[in-house]
């Protein structure tokens, strides 16, 4: 009887990491407060999941409100289509870790040197 357990639980744990790979979310999925690089002044809330992303303003009437199409990646996120990249012209934001050890989402801007400009930086909410 223990050696049809024994190989059962093998099996069951042989398949674990499978199944969790399949089941994994991008650590950049969630719900992100934003402030402003160049003044430190709150900027908005960014929503980023399941390749989607919603950004709300706290400046009324931004071009940068609304929705769009996210590319999820292991260290951040590219910002497709949607208000973040017509709007405030951001394309990309990496994950990091702020001074107190944090996570930290900075979302840049392409600039005409080929260089990316860091213009928001986002903390967990």
């Amino acid at each position: 009887m223990r050696l049809p357990l024994t190989a059962l639980l093998l099996l069951a744990a042989s398949a674990a990491p499978a199944f969790a790979q399949g089941m994994t979310v991008a650590g950049v999925e969630g719900n992100w407060a934003c402030r402003a690089l160049i003044d430190g002044k709150k900027a908005g809330i960014l929503t980023i999941f399941a390749g989607t992303y919603g950004y709300a303003s706290v400046n009324f009437g931004s071009k940068a409100s609304g929705t769009g199409s996210a590319g999820m990646a292991s260290d951040g996120v590219t910002f497709l289509d949607g208000t973040l990249v017509q709007g405030a012209g951001i394309t990309t934001a990496l994950l990091s870790f702020d001074s107190e050890g944090k996570d930290a989402l900075t979302l840049y801007q392409p600039q005409p040197d080929q260089t990316q400009k860091p213009i928001l930086v986002c903390n967990p909410r």
